[in-house]
């Protein structure tokens, strides 16, 4: 799929451009399948407060030939390479899952300061994109975003909670719900004023493209509706991150820069290991 110049435009003035159901039932059906397939004791998986409820996975896409297809699927890799402008590759892929009942909040943030801080990625220039797993509505947690907020630049706040040194540990704080770098309310009050506010809803296989630097929040699901998303973050081969001594997980942060190149559209519905993949009913 190719942007045109007025989408294009629309995602420089917004900050993020929203398509709903833009992969059909058959290709949703295939990627939930797979996430009921992945293992157990994945050293990606980070639990809510509760110490139970999954809230999301990190890297899965690596024992995954599925989300590994995803990635270079060409409704996703050819208009990040257009509002980019350059080759890209896949800089970190995660699943949040936001249970019903049970799924937490994500405070307020903008995800360029962590990119920026923990990995020494040079510039904000990155495309997130959420794909939904199940329909997203206003009561199970969709996605806050503050529309042009992505023009105020980083906001340099202060780290919540301190580092040990250890990277291998201190990555949980960047994604648990007590997040290590969150706006504060004047932050958020004064890009409200300027922007508004937006929680874009819709079916399954519904997709958003966004800006390292929207800022974004979303509420606790105490719906009865699961809020699973798939957020792929591209960038481009001439931002790669200078290195802050040790790196975050490979599972967290990809080191493997080839630059992706898109496969075929019906790249979810080829065969694999002989067999053609059937999406369930």
């Amino acid at each position: 799929m190719k942007l045109s110049k007025k989408q294009i435009q629309q995602y420089e003035e917004d900050g993020f451009l929203f398509f709903p159901g833009y992969f059909s039932e058959k290709e949703v059906s295939i990627l939930q399948r797979e996430l009921s397939r992945l293992p157990e004791g994945d050293p990606g998986r980070m639990v809510e407060n509760d110490n139970k409820t999954v809230r999301a996975l990190h890297g899965c896409h690596t024992h995954s030939e599925i989300f590994k297809r995803l990635i270079q699927h060409p409704r996703l890799l050819e208009p990040v390479q257009q509002i980019l402008k350059e080759l890209v590759y896949l800089y970190q892929f995660k699943i949040n899952m936001k249970a019903a009942f049970t799924g937490d909040a994500w405070p307020w943030h903008q995800d360029y300061v962590f990119w920026y801080k923990e990995d020494g990625m040079p510039t904000p220039e990155v495309v997130n994109i959420s794909i939904f797993l199940d329909e997203v509505n206003h009561f199970n947690g969709p996605l806050y975003l503050i529309p042009g907020s992505h023009k105020e630049g980083m906001v340099d706040v202060e780290a919540q909670i301190p580092n040990s040194g250890d990277k291998d540990a201190d990555w949980q704080a960047n994604v648990s719900a007590n997040l290590k770098y969150c706006l504060n309310q004047t932050n958020v009050a004064q890009m409200v004023e300027k922007g508004g506010m937006v929680a874009p809803v819709g079916p399954r296989g519904s997709v958003l493209f966004f800006h390292g630097n929207v800022a974004h929040a979303s509420v606790p699901n105490i719906s009865p509706y699961d809020r699973r998303i798939i957020i792929i973050t591209y960038n481009s081969i001439k931002n790669i991150p200078i290195s802050k001594g040790k790196p975050r997980p490979e599972f967290l942060v990809c080191q493997d820069y080839v630059p992706l190149q898109p496969a075929r559209d019906d790249v979810l519905l080829q065969q694999t290991n002989g067999q053609m993949i059937i999406a369930c009913s």
